[in-house]
């Protein structure tokens, strides 16, 4: 699987994320409620139930469909 370039520094911008919405492929999500997820990742495979831990998920994603996992940001 292709690796795929991430800048290392802090975010620069925060998005709140709307459960089933796709938006620009984003360097983290920040998690307030842990639970549960559908993501769409950067190569476009879609993975369900995913665990999401309360605050900082290195994960570049495109989707979130929220299950039981809630109030949910997008990094930049």
């Amino acid at each position: 699987m292709p690796r795929i370039a991430v800048d290392s520094g802090p975010s620069g911008k925060l998005v709140k994320v709307t459960s089933g919405q796709t938006f620009a492929r984003c360097r983290a999500l920040l998690v307030g409620t842990a639970g549960t997820g559908t993501l769409v990742d950067a190569t476009g495979t879609t993975l369900t139930d995913v665990p999401l831990q309360q605050g900082y998920n290195p994960l570049e994603v495109t989707k979130v469909t929220f299950g039981t996992v809630n109030d949910v940001w997008a990094l930049y």
